[in-house]
C-alpha cells in the first residue's frame, strides 16, 4: 500500500493520497494543488495537459474537485526485479519499436510535431513612475516534443506610454517597432520553462494594458495573455 509523509508534521499516512485525505496527527489537508506533482510553483499553475490554458489556479492550498489529482508526497517503493523472460520480451518490444521509428522518419520527411505551450505574466499592479514598468513572461513546454523558436510579443496601446530599455537576457531581444516588442527564447525542450523580462520605462502616468503573444514555429495557434498595471507619479 502506498504510504504519504505530511509535510508539516512528518507522519506516514497509509492513505494519504487520496485528494481529500487528511494527516492522521496533525489533520493538515494533503490534497491541496501544491500537493500535486501536475503543480509547478514556477509557474504558480496546473501544467496538466486537460487543463484549459486559461484556467488559472488561483489558491495553491484549495483541495479542488480535480480528477487529475496525483499526490507528490507517495513514498515510493523501489520496484521489484521483473523475470528474465519478462525482461527480454520488453527488451524485443523496444528494439522492434526503435526500428519502425526510425524507418518512419527515413521515409518520410522530418516534420515538428505541434506543441503545447503554457504561459503565464508577471507585472506590477501599479508602481511610481521613476521606477519603470517591469514585465516577465514564462512559458512552459507541456509536451514531449522540442518548441523550435518560441517568441514572446509585446503589443497593445499601452505601449504608447512605455519605452522599452532593454530585456533581460540581453541576447533575447530580436526587434522594437512602435507597436510591439519582440524578445526570443529559442528551443524549449520538454518540460523546460523558458523566461524573460521587459524593462519598460513609463513616459507618462495612467493605466497600461498591454497583450502578449506567444509564439513558435510548431505551436499550432498563438498563446495570448492580458497585462493590466497603472503607473503613479512620485
Amino acid at each position: 500500500m502506498a504510504t504519504v509523509r505530511c509535510p508539516k508534521c512528518g507522519a506516514v499516512n497509509p492513505n494519504g493520497r487520496r485528494r481529500l485525505a487528511r494527516c492522521r496527527l496533525c489533520h493538515e489537508k494533503l490534497g491541496k494543488c501544491r500537493y500535486c506533482e501536475h503543480y509547478d510553483p514556477r509557474l504558480l499553475d496546473c501544467t496538466h495537459t486537460a487543463r484549459r490554458t486559461d484556467e488559472k489556479i488561483v489558491d495553491a492550498d484549495a483541495v479542488l474537485d480535480c480528477p487529475e489529482f496525483s499526490s507528490l508526497l507517495v513514498r515510493r517503493r523501489l520496484p521489484s526485479r521483473a523475470p528474465r523472460a519478462a525482461l527480454r520480451t520488453t527488451l524485443i518490444a523496444v528494439v522492434l519499436i526503435a526500428s519502425a521509428f526510425v524507418l518512419k522518419h527515413l521515409l518520410e520527411p522530418a516534420e515538428a510535431p505541434p506543441v503545447l505551450l503554457r504561459a503565464n505574466a508577471r507585472a506590477p499592479e501599479s508602481c511610481f513612475q521613476e521606477d519603470g514598468f517591469p514585465v516577465q513572461v514564462f512559458v512552459s513546454n507541456q509536451t514531449e516534443d522540442v518548441a523550435q523558436n518560441v517568441r514572446v510579443f509585446l503589443s497593445g496601446s499601452g505601449l504608447r506610454t512605455l519605452t522599452c530599455q532593454s530585456v533581460t537576457p540581453s541576447e533575447a531581444f530580436l526587434e522594437e517597432t512602435p507597436t510591439a516588442v519582440c524578445a526570443g527564447m529559442g528551443n524549449l525542450r520538454p518540460g523546460e520553462i523558458g523566461t524573460v523580462e521587459f524593462h519598460f520605462v513609463a513616459n507618462q502616468c495612467g493605466e497600461v494594458a498591454l497583450t502578449a503573444l506567444v509564439v513558435a514555429d510548431n505551436l499550432p495557434a498563438p498563446t495570448k495573455l492580458h497585462i493590466e498595471g497603472e503607473v503613479f507619479a512620485w
